[in-house]
């Protein structure tokens, strides 16, 4: 038996030796197994056969990883071994001779970039140019000995071999590094008489053009090295590929972050390498574990780059046939009438068999307010079905992605799923660091042969920081949107500009910023200073703004913080200017570097209670991340109270925890009549011990009604007479002292908006040959009067 074992080895390799195997023939296993049953046998009794069957089979391995990424290295080590084994075995000098030239193809270049010399360069720029081109004879003279001793070796293994082109080839390649290192040896003797010549502004031109013409018979030699390879061009045919395709670990390695993620894939590529093995063996399981996955993540993280290196995975591993990705949502699955649903999945189903099914944002199959019309339940149902039954069962994989809340309930109230996304299948793919989305912004930009200056990178970072307020932050996805977006603005801000090198290359901060342009003239507190009346208010929000700026200063010298507590509360009558305030309090926040967006969220109880149970706190917290990096401004918020069954103290509670949750990242307004809004305030702990700021806004004098309509009929472009302006002024009061206006500010933007439609009433009455420029400006009394009868 072991006779027979012996023979059947020897009989291979000799096979081998007349006609070597094609590439994917011979796995690798297959060549190691043969190099451990040589050692073996080596061990009981020496046999030169072994040593030739050894150099058979390395010889082969090599040529099997000339075909994987940074393959030639390993190649040549087995390649040395395989021709000290058997110097006689021409494959293996013939790989070599391939290697060793194509390598040396792919890494030897001549320098072209050498600097400019000109009669007319200032004393510093000679200077600087001597002492680069010293530097560059240096590197090269060094590489130069590299070259000379591979291509000395390719000299010999062709001769060796017989082999007049590449004898050819490399004894052009020695000549030319000759010439190369005598013109690099003159070089270096010219620079330092160049270097010696001068003398303040002064410099041997004679020297200077000798220089020259070396450096430019120097520049086309690389024309020459050039022109040699590609002479070539039989032997370019026969060179081996030194680069493959990477395998879906190798790329998965090579993804910026996930470090957990990517040890969970290595434990799952073990596992499953592990159970193939025993496959291979004859041991095979009766139940079959499931490859299906549930990938969870907020947007940008990677879920559908991991599921198509996971469908690579299975496929590399035999476990899929085809390993394709097939991506649907609940717009592919679903459809709108009896039957259409079961068809477009198992339409879906048949364009995976062999691969994967990826479905994205997999929860919105079964929303949770669907009634009786709604067929996302029969997609699951059809899924479930084809995934353990009939025709395609054990054909295809399904991975489910979404965010994480909503991908764990969606599973735990569908049992059928939950049964087959076990949780050791399930990913949580984490936000990738600021530090992390910085680096693949350069990626991007490298890919787009772009690159970002120090400055720029700064920028980033913020623009990054900014743009990172909630769940819905898109991660990679969001970067390189703003690298793209950056492109853009560069090729848009160059429109008819006389373009120099760095325009088509080089980001800088101005490309990365979103500022700029759209800034506007006056900040939000010169805004709110100029907002008529609203002293005390003006006043509260000046001392908000101060503190939050020295407790910020305070932090970035390392000095001890306060708590900043700036949920407000907003009390006074309609139209006092609540809401306007909260947008411009918003913006200050903005301005002083608290919130990262500044924008201002209204809401009322309509907004965030809903007519069912469990519907007001996802109301609520949708409301909430509309509103995140910004102030969210709940008008009239003792609607919320309601009574009876209602739904607004689930609306408060789910508000309460979302402020906590969210802490720097929202701020509350609270807005409605003073009485009310204690009343609110006492209803509930948690929402009184998180508002401390009490603002009251006053109803507005007659004076500053009169005042705001000035404004309001400026700010449209009309005209309003001092003599109007008395009138107005001495009718508001009497009605102020007998009973009031109702409104305040939101009475006088109506007032201004029905005089100018009175005054268009009034102008039709008047002949169009009369009109002038001050007629179709100007508001007189009578168009004020008709609405303050009305309100007498």
């Amino acid at each position: 038996m072991h006779q027979q074992q012996e023979q059947d080895l020897f009989a291979t390799i000799e096979r081998w030796r007349i006609e070597p195997p094609k590439t994917g023939e011979v796995s690798e296993g297959t060549c190691i197994g043969y190099l451990q049953e040589i050692e073996q046998r080596r061990k009981s009794a020496p046999d030169i056969r072994l040593d030739q069957a050894e150099a058979v089979v390395l010889t082969h391995l090599s040529s099997i990883r000339l075909g994987k990424s940074g393959g030639h290295r390993l190649a040549l080590e087995w390649l040395e071994r395989a021709m000290l084994l058997d110097p006689a075995y021409r494959p293996a000098m013939e790989l070599m001779l391939r290697v060793k030239t194509s390598q040396l193809a792919a890494e030897q270049t001549f320098a072209d970039t050498f600097p400019t010399l000109r009669e007319t360069d200032n004393v510093v720029t000679r200077r600087r140019n001597v002492e680069v081109l010293i530097n560059l004879a240096n590197q090269e003279k060094s590489a130069l000995l590299n070259w000379q001793s591979d291509a000395t070796s390719i000299h010999e293994l062709a001769m060796e071999l017989s082999d007049p082109e590449y004898e050819d080839l490399a004894q052009s390649l020695l000549q030319l590094y000759q010439e190369r290192e005598q013109l690099l040896q003159r070089l270096e003797q010219q620079v330092d008489a160049y270097a010696s010549s001068l003398s303040g502004v002064f410099f041997s031109s004679e020297l200077l053009g000798q220089l020259q013409e070396t450096i430019r018979i120097l520049v086309g030699q690389q024309v020459r090295l050039q022109s040699l390879w590609h002479s070539r061009s039989v032997m370019e045919k026969q060179q081996p590929k030194l680069t493959h395709e990477p395998s879906a670990l190798d790329e998965l390695e090579n993804l910026i972050g996930l470090d957990e993620i990517k040890e969970r894939v290595r434990q799952l590529a073990q596992f499953l390498q592990y159970r193939k093995k025993r496959e291979e063996k004859g041991w095979h399981m009766q139940d079959e574990l499931p490859l299906h996955l549930v990938l969870m993540g907020n947007p940008g993280t990677g879920k559908t780059t991991l599921a198509r290196l996971i469908a690579r995975l299975y496929k590399e591993l035999g476990l899929l046939t085809q390993g394709q990705l097939i991506e649907v949502d609940r717009s592919h699955l679903v459809g709108a009438y009896v039957g259409q649903t079961e068809q477009r999945v198992m339409d879906a189903v048949k364009r995976a068999d062999g691969g994967v099914l990826f479905i994205d944002e997999a929860y919105s199959l079964k929303r949770a307010d669907s009634s009786g019309s709604d067929y996302g339940q029969a997609a699951i149902d059809t899924l479930v079905a084809a995934m353990t039954g009939g025709e395609y069962a054990g054909r295809f994989v399904v991975m489910l992605a979404g965010y994480p809340e909503e991908m764990r309930h969606f599973l735990y109230t569908n049992p059928g799923l939950y049964s087959r996304f076990p949780e050791t299948g399930h990913f949580l793919l984490p936000d990738y660091a600021t530090e992390e989305l910085v680096m693949i912004a350069q990626q991007v930009a490298d890919r787009n042969d772009f690159t970002l200056t120090d400055e720029a990178i700064t920028q980033l970072r913020q623009r990054i920081e900014k743009s990172r307020v909630d769940d819905s932050f898109g991660n990679a996805r969001t970067v390189t949107n703003l690298i793209l977006d950056a492109i853009f603005a560069k090729g848009r801000s160059t429109a008819g500009n006389d373009l120099q090198w760095d325009d088509f290359t080089i980001l800088y901060p101005e490309n990365i910023s979103s500022e700029g342009s759209e800034t506007m003239d006056q900040t939000a507190r010169d805004r709110l200073q100029h907002l008529i009346g609203l002293d005390q208010v003006k006043e509260e929000l000046k001392k908000i703004a101060a503190f939050v700026s020295v407790q910020k200063e305070r932090s970035l010298r390392g000095l001890k913080m306060s708590p900043i507590e700036l949920h407000a509360v907003f009390t006074g009558n309609p139209g006092t200017g609540k809401t306007t305030v909260a947008a411009l309090y918003a913006e200050i926040l903005h301005e002083i570097g608290y919130l990262k967006r500044g924008h201002l969220v209204t809401a009322s109880r309509a907004d965030l209670v809903a007519e069912y149970v469990g519907q007001t706190a996802a109301l609520t917290r949708r409301k909430v991340r509309q509103a995140l990096g910004g102030v969210l401004f709940i008008d009239e918020a003792y609607a919320l109270l309601g009574g009876g069954q209602d739904f607004g103290k689930e609306a408060i509670h789910t508000l309460v925890e979302e402020m906590t949750r969210h802490a720097e990242n929202l701020v509350v307004v609270l807005a409605g009549y003073p009485d009310e809004m204690a009343r609110l305030m006492m209803s509930n702990p948690g929402l009184a011990s998180r508002f401390k700021k009490y603002i009251h806004f006053p109803d507005y004098t007659a004076a500053q009604l009169v005042e705001i309509v000035e404004q309001g009929v400026t700010n449209a472009g009309y005209l309003i007479s001092a003599e109007t302006k008395k009138e107005l002024t001495v009718k508001l009061q009497e009605i102020f002292t007998r009973h009031g206006v109702e409104g305040n500010g939101r009475f006088s933007y109506n007032l201004v908006q029905e005089a100018m439609q009175h005054q268009a009433i009034r102008l039709m009455d008047t002949p169009g040959d009369l009109w002038n420029q001050q007629l179709l400006m100007e508001l007189i009394w009578s168009d004020f009067l008709p609405v303050m009868e009305r309100i007498e």
